[in-house]
Formats: C-alpha cells, structure tokens, sequence
C-alpha cells in the first residue's frame, strides 16, 4: 500500500494571533510545519505528501520542508496554494498531486505535530481493510459532557458511543475527490473529511498516543514538552554539541572579514586566509561536534593552497563534511569579542549568510557581539576572536 498525504495548512491563524500562521511558528527550533510533515514519513507507505499553504507562500513552505525535513528515502515533497476553506484547500492539493484514483490519500491537519507512526500506520491498516469508506484517528470522548446556556450548566450529555475525531484521516482519492465535488454541488461546508461521507461507512479507530492541535497559545507549552520527551527518550536519535573558538591579531592594510561581511573598519586581521574569526570559530565547533578533528587539519597553515583563502568557501566545505556523516545541523550560536567595531549594522547579514552557508533556517543562527571591558589584550584592541557552539543530529546506526 503507498499512500499522499495532504496537509491543509493554508489557514492565517486568526484564533492563534501573534499576527503569524500558526504552522510556521517555531517549535523546539523548527517550523511547527516541519515536526507535522515528518511525522508523516515516518511511515514507508507515505511517499508523497502535498502541502496547501496560504497565498504566496508555496515556494518557500516547500523549500523550508526540503531543508527541516530529515527523510532518509526517496519522496516527493511539494506544496500548493490552498484556498479559504479547510475542503478548497485539499482540493487544491489533490488536483496538484500525482494520484492515481486507486490510491489511498491521508488528510492531516498541519497543526498535528505529534503523530505517532504506530497511529498512522493502524489507520492505514483500517482504512484498507475495512471494506468501507475509510478510517479516521480519533478518540473516545472520556469527559463528562454538559450542555451550558447563559453562563450556567444545565444538561447532562450520554457520552457514551461519542468519539472525538482527529487526523489522519484516510480514503481512497476517487471517492475523496467525488465527496469534495459533491459538497462544492451542494455548498456543503464541513469541518472535517469523515464529515462527507455516510454514516456508518468510515471506520473509527482509537489513538494509542496524545495527538493535539496547536490551536491557541495556550497550546504551545504541551506540545513542546511531549515532543521534547519523545526526542529525549528516543533510542533511534545521535545528538552531539560542539564549541569553536578562534582569536587573530589586528593587522593594518587588510580588510576586516567577519561572517563573511566585508566590514568598514581602519583594520584587519591577521592570518593566512581571510582571517574571518566567526566562520572559523563555527568551522571548528562543526568539526568538534561531528568528530573530524579541527581546522587545522584540514586547512593547514602550511598549505600555500589556503592562503588568502575565502572562509565561507572552507565553512561550505566543513559544512559538506558533517553531512556526508549522516548529520543535519540543527542550530548555530556565535559570540564575537571585540572592543570595536559596533556589530549591529551587520547582525543580519551576518545571520543570514552563515544560515545559508549552515543550511538552516535564519531563525537558528544567533550572531551577538560583546566587549572585553577593556581587559587584556582583547580589550587593549590587539585582536578579535569569537566563540561558538553548533548542534547536529543524525539518526542512531542500527536504529
């Protein structure tokens, strides 16, 4: 069995506020979106996955996914416009997919970062064998229920039989595409998939494992600490941590190079490439962290062949290294010393070339800069230099 899935994802996160879409915002690091989508190729029956997202920002959703997205297997990760409605918008994702009518479509909410495999795959098994319509994740609805009229309780509700409907929800294309065309017919608007078709034809089946939607911010803190205990308790994932620093004397007549800005300033650095302090401080943290020894070894001094060389050439190179091992880097934090020049004109640009030399987000890499209190020689002026620290990951062999 393989299987699409379609994340409507194209909504503007009016309940959520912040004036931000609600699938864009950082989790742990990462783009909410990003933990949703992965969730999803966790099993090997999802080999496409389509995401709708709001007007405009098709393009950069997809490349985001292509660079948050750990998959270790042949996929095709696409994104699509959506519409106003939740139905326009997998609609619009199931005419920009390559599905064959026979295939099996999994619609998932974007906002759903913490599916677990086991619950995709049993809904999958379900859906295919159920001989029905298909099958839906949800979960017995537990609480006492009541109905509330002018701010007081007055009803009791027979919670038995109730069963409160989640995502993935899974059919076959043909008959999703002949619901959604039925209820365009009708101007029927639902606010789930199972809600298209007949009672009695879509098989209900229990979640094993908390599944919640980031709804409002109040949301947000529980979502992050269940995907924070999962990550910690995971055999199947390698952390390391590594720590660069570096330090170059002033020299007059060279330019000032730092994160790979070219910066106004009466001095340089000395040293035997461009001496750019910050990408050789995060050079050596990659290296540390992915266990290839430092700089040094692999740029010697000695080798005429570095010399004047461009340090975001050698972090692109240091950069390919780490990831011919298997890892993703994950985030980036640099400290540069000096008593002089004032950094800030520059902090974006510097943030924003190392993330695209690291091959991460902008809102992973961290650039501050600090004096020496006029301690030493750092605070004398005599030099620069610069501390940082890198997090990779990669799956666990054998896992």
């Amino acid at each position: 069995m393989t299987c699409c899935a379609i994340v409507p994802a194209a909504g503007g996160g009016r309940r959520f506020g912040g004036g931000h879409p609600k699938q864009y915002v950082p989790v742990l690091g990462r783009p909410l979106l990003a933990w949703t989508v992965e969730r999803l190729l966790a099993v090997a029956d999802v080999d496409r996955v389509v995401v709708a997202t709001p007007p405009g920002r098709a393009g950069e959703t997809r490349e985001m996914l292509l660079r948050e997205v750990r998959v270790s297997r042949d996929v095709d990760l696409s994104a699509v416009e959506g519409g106003g409605r939740r139905q326009d918008s997998v609609s619009a994702a199931l005419a920009a997919a390559p599905i064959a009518p026979a295939d099996w479509v999994a619609v998932h909410d974007g906002a759903r970062p913490c599916l677990a495999a086991a619950d995709l795959a049993e809904v999958l098994r379900s859906a295919a064998g159920s001989g029905g319509a298909g099958a839906v994740l949800g979960r017995p609805v537990s609480d006492t229920l009541k109905t509330a009229e002018g701010g007081r309780l007055r009803e009791t509700v027979d919670r038995s039989g109730l069963f409160r409907a989640e995502t993935p929800q899974v059919f076959r294309a043909v008959d999703l595409r002949d619901a959604l065309d039925r209820a365009e017919r009708q101007n029927l608007q639902v606010s789930d998939e199972s809600s298209l078709f007949s009672p009695g034809s879509v098989a209900a089946v229990a979640a094993s494992h908390p599944n919640p939607k980031l709804t409002d911010p109040s949301d947000l803190p529980a979502i992050e600490a269940l995907l924070r205990w999962e990550r910690e308790a995971s055999p199947a994932l390698e952390t390391a941590v590594g720590h660069g620093y570096d330090v170059h004397r002033v020299s007059a007549g060279r330019p000032l190079i730092l994160g790979g800005q070219r910066i106004p300033y009466e001095t340089g650095l000395d040293g035997h490439s461009d001496a750019d302090v910050v990408l050789h401080a995060i050079g050596d943290a990659l290296l540390g962290a992915a266990g290839l020894g430092d700089l040094g070894v692999h740029f010697p001094p000695s080798d005429e062949a570095w010399r004047g060389a461009d340090s975001s050439e050698l972090l692109g190179r240091i950069v390919e290294m780490v990831l011919e091992r298997d890892f993703t880097i994950r985030n980036c934090d640099v400290t540069f010393i000096a008593e002089r020049p004032s950094m800030a004109p520059y902090r974006s640009a510097i943030e924003e070339h190392v993330a695209g030399l690291l091959r991460i987000g902008p809102e992973r890499m961290n650039f501050k800069a600090t004096t020496h209190e006029g301690l030493g020689p750092l605070g004398r002026g005599e030099g620069m230099a610069a501390h940082a620290s890198v997090l990779i990951e990669r799956a666990r062999a054998g896992a």
